[in-house]
C-alpha cells in the first residue's frame, strides 16, 4: 500500500519552468502562427484561378484578380505584383515565392518562405 503522504504536486520551481516552457511556445504560436493563415489565404487565392480561363487573361488581369482577393482577405504584406506568370503553348503556370521575416524574442527573428503554384497542366 502506498502512503498518501509522500505524494506531492509540482515544486513552485516545477511550476515555473513548466509555465515558461508553455510561455515561450505560445509565443511562438502567436507570432509564426498568422503568416501561416495569411499564406493559406494566399494559396487559395491562386488556386481560385482555377475556376477561371486564365490561358485567355491578361497578365494584369491573373494579378489583379488576385490582388482583390488579397485585399478581401487582409493580406498586406503580399503583393500580386511579384507573382510569376509563365505561359507554355499547353499550359499555364502562376506562382508566388515570397519569405516574412519576422521578430520573436530578443535578438531572434524567424525567417519563414513560402512557394504557392497553379499550374493549369495540373487539372
Amino acid at each position: 500500500m502506498i502512503s498518501h503522504h509522500k505524494q506531492r504536486g509540482l515544486s513552485a520551481l516545477g511550476v515555473l519552468l513548466v509555465l515558461t516552457i508553455g510561455g515561450f511556445f505560445l509565443t511562438i504560436a502567436t507570432t509564426i502562427g498568422p503568416l501561416y493563415l495569411d499564406n493559406s489565404f494566399v494559396n487559395a487565392a491562386i488556386q481560385s484561378l482555377a475556376s477561371e480561363p486564365i490561358h485567355k487573361l491578361s497578365d494584369s488581369k491573373i494579378r489583379r484578380r488576385l490582388q482583390d482577393s488579397f485585399t478581401i482577405n487582409n493580406i498586406r504584406d503580399v503583393n500580386a505584383k511579384d507573382t510569376v506568370i509563365e505561359r507554355k503553348k499547353t499550359a499555364t503556370t502562376v506562382s508566388l515565392d515570397y519569405e516574412r521575416r519576422v521578430h520573436l524574442l530578443a535578438n531572434v527573428d524567424v525567417v519563414v518562405v513560402f512557394k504557392n503554384t497553379y499550374d493549369t497542366s495540373a487539372r
